[in-house]
Parts: C-alpha cells; sequence; structure tokens
C-alpha cells in the first residue's frame, strides 16, 4: 500500500469520528467560553485572539505559542510554494491599525520584518502618493512575492492603470483577507504581469489553503486543519456542491476548535493529493472606502476597530457619504460603555478626517444583501 492510500484511509477515518461530534458555532462559544478552554492551559504560553468578523460577528478565542509556531510554519510553506524561498524580499500590502493609529510601526515589528526581508505598505493608507511610491519600489526592485488583502491589490492595479503607470513583469502575488473574482484577478495580473495565487486563512485557524502553480482549487495543508462541507440543516454534501465550511483545526490546543462553523461557504473537490483541495470559497466581501482626498481604505480597518467587545454580537459599517459613516450593532447580552463607543468615533475620524459623522444603530437584524450574502462592510460613495 503506497502513502497515498494511507493517506486517503486516514481521511475517511477522520471524517466518519468527525461527523459523530456537534458542531460548533460562534453563539457556542461566546456562551461557553470557559468549557472550551483546555485544562492545561495555565502551563501554556497563551494569548487572546478574535475571529476577523468576515461574517460580522466577531468572536475571542484563546491560542498559544506552539500553534502560532506551526500557523507561520505553513504560512511560510504556501509562499514556498508559489516562489519564494525563505529570507528572500517580500512585499506585503496589508493592514496595521498600530501604525495608524501611534503613527509609526514598532521598533520590534520593524526588526523582524528586517530579519524576514519583509516590506510593508499599509492597506488602511492607500494614498495617491503612497500609491506611488509603491509602485516605484516595486519598479525598482522586484520581491520574490507581493502578499496582499485581495481587494487593495485590485485598487492599486486600477490605479496604476489609471495612471498610466507601466510596472515591470512581478514574480509573484497572494491574495487574501477577501473574495478574489475572476475580473479582480484578470485585472491584477494583467498590470503585475504574473500569477495571482489566491489563499484562504482566517484569524480563527490562520492560513488553510492555498492555490499552487500548476493545479487547480487551494490545496489545504493536512497539518493545519480539516474541512467539511455541510447544508443549511448540517448534513455533508457530495464533493462538488457548495455548502457551508466546517473547519476542525489541528494544531490549536489551548482552545480546540472542531467542527467550528466559520460563516464562509464552498465546495470541496473529490480528489485529494496529500490533503484536501477546496475547489471555491465564498462568502467574503469587503468594500474600499475612500476620503475625499482620494485616500482608499480597506474595509478591513473598520472591523478592526469592533474587535474584543463583548457586547458585538454582529455588526455592518456603511459609508454613507464621504463624511458619514453609519455603524449597525445587534448588541449581545453585555453593555457597552461610553468611552468604547468615543474610541471607535475618534478611529473612524482618524481616517475619514475630523469633520467625518459617526452615527451608531443598534438593531435587532442586519438583512443580507440581494444576491443572498452578508456584507459586513458597505461603500456607497461611487
Amino acid at each position: 500500500m503506497n502513502n497515498f492510500s494511507i493517506e486517503r484511509i486516514i481521511h475517511e477515518k477522520r471524517e466518519l469520528y468527525l461527523y459523530q461530534l456537534p458542531i460548533l458555532t460562534k453563539d457556542i462559544i461566546r456562551a461557553n467560553f470557559e468549557q472550551l478552554k483546555s485544562l492545561d492551559l495555565a502551563r501554556r504560553h497563551w494569548y487572546f485572539n478574535t475571529s476577523g468578523g468576515s461574517t460580522g460577528e466577531p468572536i475571542v478565542l484563546i491560542q498559544d505559542a506552539e500553534y502560532n509556531d506551526k500557523s507561520t510554519a505553513i504560512s511560510l510553506l504556501f509562499s514556498y510554494l508559489v516562489g519564494r524561498e525563505l529570507g528572500e524580499p517580500e512585499v506585503r500590502l496589508w493592514g496595521s491599525e498600530k501604525d495608524v493609529f501611534d503613527g509609526t510601526m514598532g521598533w520590534k515589528a520593524t526588526f523582524f520584518n528586517f530579519l524576514r526581508n519583509t516590506t510593508y505598505m499599509n492597506a488602511f493608507q492607500m494614498t495617491p502618493e503612497r500609491m506611488r511610491d509603491f509602485l516605484k519600489l516595486l519598479n525598482k526592485k522586484p520581491p520574490k512575492l507581493i502578499v496582499a488583502y485581495a481587494q487593495a491589490i485590485y485598487e492599486l492595479a486600477k490605479f496604476a492603470e489609471d495612471e498610466k503607470i507601466t510596472l515591470v513583469p512581478q514574480k509573484a502575488i497572494i491574495t487574501s483577507a477577501g473574495t478574489l473574482y475572476a475580473w479582480m484577478r484578470q485585472k491584477i495580473e494583467s498590470v503585475f504581469q504574473c500569477k495571482v495565487f489566491n489563499r484562504y486563512g482566517s484569524r480563527e485557524v490562520s492560513d488553510i489553503a492555498c492555490e499552487r502553480p500548476g493545479e487547480q482549487g487551494l490545496w489545504v495543508a493536512p497539518w493545519g486543519n480539516y474541512i467539511e462541507i455541510v447544508d443549511d440543516d448540517n448534513n455533508p454534501v457530495p464533493a462538488g456542491v457548495e455548502g457551508n465550511i466546517l473547519i476542525t483545526s489541528l494544531t490549536n490546543f489551548a482552545m480546540p476548535l472542531i467542527r467550528y462553523k466559520i460563516g464562509d461557504r464552498g465546495i470541496l473537490s473529490p480528489e485529494y493529493k496529500s490533503g484536501q483541495i477546496l475547489e471555491q470559497v465564498s462568502g467574503r466581501n469587503v468594500d474600499i472606502f475612500k476620503t475625499q482626498s482620494g485616500t482608499l481604505i480597506d474595509g478591513e480597518y473598520f472591523t478592526h476597530l469592533l474587535y474584543f467587545k463583548d457586547w458585538v454580537h454582529k455588526f455592518q459599517i456603511i459609508q454613507k457619504s464621504y463624511l458619514e459613516i453609519t455603524i449597525k450593532i445587534i448588541k449581545s447580552n453585555s453593555d457597552c460603555l461610553t468611552e468604547e463607543l468615543d474610541d471607535i468615533v475618534s478611529k473612524c475620524k482618524l481616517m475619514m478626517g475630523k469633520d467625518c459623522v459617526v452615527n451608531f444603530e443598534f438593531v435587532e437584524r442586519i438583512p443580507v444583501s440581494n444576491s443572498g450574502k452578508y456584507r459586513y462592510t458597505i461603500s456607497e460613495v461611487i
């Protein structure tokens, strides 16, 4: 029996046992937080994290150093598979609240970025001047890999095209933190003259799957997570059929997430190539917010403002105009503090301008869009 056959048997056995366990939801985690902690948590180097709010329903979780190390290794593997060796130059178009709030990146982050040979552009502060400088950098020293928010790199591609800035061919791009639509991929590849590889992950379970050169679908690293697809009644669906994604983390023993309903939808391939293959992931929609000065702000910035807020059950953030933002919130059982609301307002004004009006609407329900998908950030500014 070859290694592939053994892997397949383990895969099928794992699925059989998992079906006997209940499905874990965000509501269950909120209601049973203490019971979900590992019994040996005291001897672990643990920390709090929060879900990324991709469904507008953030939750607090516990992770530890061992989980972080294994997650980092998988992330580095995904980069290696698309052409970047450890230590080779990498550029990230990513979000950093600390850079926005403090006005600078901390010395520790700066030091580790130097060691990793990584350069950052903040996706939360994409002014025309910064975008021009970033494109000049890419032309002067093309890195081995660009890692970016899907929507942010698409907006950068459009900016380069509109400004008639021609880029030298780049090596490879990995996109994440949002849905990469076919028309976005086409634009990015055309402007940057290289292949784009989609990556799927979340703050709850780190990087899950990534596209690989010459392969179809997103390969799931089998040491990190295991995926199931179920219908709306939580029944397993056949391969090739879209449904709700359940994820079992194989690395977080501080707070195990088993059959966790992450809030995204996807399709599993019937193929198994040393790991599961996701044919498609859908359900993540993030808008770009715009200021009067032309600065582009990835909607992820505003979702970060609601992290670690126990009183937020679900939210939606809408840019009504250049100077008006509405934040809809379904509250949990706990009450919000006035100073927390004031902090959210000040951080919205920091990006949108001091004259921006921030309205809070505490509601019982937040409807889905006409397409049936939930959008947690919406910009009505064209």
